[in-house]
């Protein structure tokens, strides 16, 4: 427990739980280049690599908080960290593109049991004076990891290689299963009814958008109409199947608050275009930008130092100020952010460019307020359900974002740089037209230095006009929230 300064050892491994999460997601943007030079990755396989883990924590979490009821947390926490603890030794065993997907989809399955089970049992081991401070330590918990997961990661690299970035977080979760030992069973005397129905729909269809979304680079229209059609059906299923289910995911009443809805698109909005920001910018700023592993993640600080900081003062901020008003600007800062790295994407100012990542930062106000917002729409006795809801957006959010920019980026990638693929042999051009790190590899093999200048150019292209969506929508979403309602704007004086 949390109390009189002192923390149980029980309480620690549910910390550690938080930070293995968090460090974890961090440090996969960061060796995605490597992977890609090593495993020869095309552009859509990094998304998947990337974002298969948030979206399969995404998918399940809407059902976790239901078998913790059912089974007990301790069980659904220690079965979550085993999966966990499998699969990270699984990644770094890999040696071959699409296993490395899987492993890390198996990934996001175990992160989706435990984050829910170790939030809940919070509440079973720390003393009902000291559970706030207990649950902030968690949210900053995220936040450190967050930051010290691209430091840890250019270390690994530098001084081994890709494989050691996915055992950087053994550690914690072997602390993390034995502090388990110390944990009640946290199994609840009632079991809330659950809408699996609903749950499996919006899983089926958000696998579906992603995806398609992922396949815009392959350029190939059977596969995304596919998708599209199937993520399309299952929507209007689920919307059939939500007015008429017994114990709806979403309340009809909830889904009709304007408050709702507006802090809901902001929270995925926010994630789409963070998600996309850190697929494409670990990549450009070591293979266009030339700096180590190590000195990208430390440049990736800014950023996230910029997020904790908002975050954790938003709501004294928007007593302040309101939340519309500090939501808007925020997002404002944060469109500016992309537009000053897409106006000038190779810059010789230093100071530029870190300035233009603290400014991407600023986006954390968003979602730390519109959280808030969104769970208030909820009755008291449905804030589990909304909490769930609420984790599966963000997470589905910020998988459709490295789907989306990686899309993007993608196609743009291809078709600028197919005139350097003439006269390759039809192996090469492949490669080439796969990714940058390919192409670079290619450019080594054969002392090509014109094709490497050609590859990161088309690159550029890419990335250039992937900020350019990341900066249109992140302005949208300020609008968005400048057209909503007066709840929006008051929602920060009523307190967490």
């Amino acid at each position: 427990m949390v109390n009189g300064g002192r923390l149980s050892f029980a309480y620690v491994g549910l910390v550690l739980t938080y930070l293995a999460v968090s460090v974890n997601l961090s440090v996969t943007s960061v060796a995605l280049p490597t992977i890609a030079t090593d495993l020869g990755a095309s552009t859509s396989q990094l998304s998947l690599i990337f974002g298969v883990t948030p979206l399969f924590s995404g998918g399940l979490m809407l059902f976790a908080g239901a078998w913790g009821d059912r089974f007990g947390r301790r069980v659904l926490l220690v079965s979550g960290l085993s999966v966990f603890l499998v699969s990270a030794i699984l990644s770094a065993t890999a040696t071959d593109v699409n296993l490395l997907i899987l492993y890390r989809a198996l990934t996001g399955v175990g992160a989706a049991l435990a984050m829910p089970a170790a939030l809940a049992l919070t509440f079973d081991v720390v003393p009902e004076q000291s559970r706030r401070t207990a649950i902030g330590i968690l949210g900053a918990t995220q936040a450190g990891g967050a930051l010290i997961g691209p430091i840890v990661a250019g270390v690994a690299l530098t001084v081994w290689s890709w494989p050691a970035v996915f055992l950087t977080i053994v550690p914690f979760i072997v602390v993390a299963l034995a502090a388990a030992t110390r944990l009640p069973s946290g199994k609840a005397k009632t079991v809330t009814p659950m809408d699996t129905r609903g749950a499996a729909l919006v899983s089926i269809a958000s696998l579906a958008f992603i995806y398609m979304a992922s396949e815009l680079s392959a350029q190939n229209p059977q596969t995304v109409l596919s998708a599209l059609a199937i993520g399309a059906l299952s929507v209007l299923v689920l919307v059939f199947w939500e007015r008429r289910a017994p114990h709806p995911l979403v309340d009809s009443s909830v889904l009709r608050e304007r408050t709702f809805r507006v802090a809901t698109l902001v929270v995925f909005g926010s994630q789409v275009v963070l998600g996309g920001f850190f697929f494409i910018i670990a990549q450009y700023l070591q293979l266009v930008l030339g700096y180590t592993p190590l000195v990208s993640g430390l440049m990736l600080i800014p950023t996230l130092a910029a997020w904790a900081l908002v975050s954790s003062t938003a709501s004294r901020t928007s007593a302040l100020l309101g939340t519309r008003r500090v939501v808007i600007v925020g997002l404002v800062l944060a469109s500016t952010g992309y537009v000053l790295l897409a106006v000038q994407p190779i810059s010789e100012s230093l100071g530029l460019l870190i300035g233009a990542l603290f400014l991407i930062g600023m986006l954390g106000i968003g979602p730390a307020l519109m959280t808030h917002s969104a769970l208030s729409s909820y009755r008291s006795e449905q804030r589990t359900v909304g909490a769930a809801v609420n984790g599966a957006t963000a997470r589905f959010g910020f998988s459709f974002g490295i789907a989306l920019l990686g899309g993007f980026l993608g196609v743009i990638y291809e078709s600028s740089v197919q005139p350097a693929t003439a006269g390759l042999t039809a192996a090469d051009a492949a490669s080439v037209s796969g990714s940058l790190a390919e192409a670079l590899t290619v450019a080594r093999t054969n002392a090509d230095s014109v094709l490497a200048e050609q590859a990161r150019q088309a690159f550029t292209n890419g990335y250039v006009t992937s900020l350019a969506v990341a900066a249109v929508l992140t302005l949208l979403m300020a609008i968005v929230v400048a057209l909503g309602s007066e709840r929006v704007k008051n929602v920060g004086h009523r307190g967490a």
